[in-house]
């Protein structure tokens, strides 16, 4: 069992991890923050991990899950067994409400044209928050696992109830 979770953090690490650090770093970026979905918790461990120590622990890592007796497509809160988040330093999780999550999404294709998912929509509301506490600093990367379209009829039907034009 340990060592199928460690090849997938390791496949993660060789090929997720150090992609998104090629490009930052030919971008001219030193991330300083990370915003993740705790999904299965592949993506937030191999990233924590890599970041953390490839940057001397300058980076700081934040989860986002949904609120407690709630649930986001694709995400995960950690006391339902994730399965590697404990191998990792994360800094915090963030409890984010669904209503939070999909607002999120809508006002990021509104704005910015880009059609994210629920679960993105979640790490958007999470990075909105830290904002608002005034705890991020510098560069703040956001993961967007999942995209808008598989989700297209719970937005269609959010705005139906919310009596929003489409």
């Amino acid at each position: 069992m340990i060592s199928s979770i460690m090849t997938l953090i390791s496949k993660f690490l060789q090929y997720t991890a150090k992609e998104l650090d090629l490009q930052l770093r030919e971008a001219g970026i030193v991330p300083r923050a990370m915003i993740i979905g705790t999904g299965t918790s592949g993506h937030i461990s191999a990233l924590a991990l890599y970041f953390k120590s490839r940057y001397r622990g300058s980076v700081r890592v934040f989860g986002v899950q949904p609120v407690p007796g709630h649930s986001i497509p694709s995400l995960r809160r950690i006391e339902t067994g994730v399965k590697w988040l404990h191998l990792v330093d994360v800094d915090e999780i963030l409890d984010i409400t669904l209503k939070d999550a999909i607002e999120s999404a809508i006002e990021v294709a509104r704005k910015e044209g880009l059609i994210i998912g629920i679960s993105s929509g979640a790490v958007v509301a999470g990075f909105r928050r830290l904002l608002e506490r005034g705890v991020l600093e510098g560069d703040v990367i956001l993961v967007f696992p999942d995209s808008g379209f598989k989700y297209v009829e719970l937005f269609e039907k959010y705005l139906a109830e919310k009596e929003v034009e489409i």
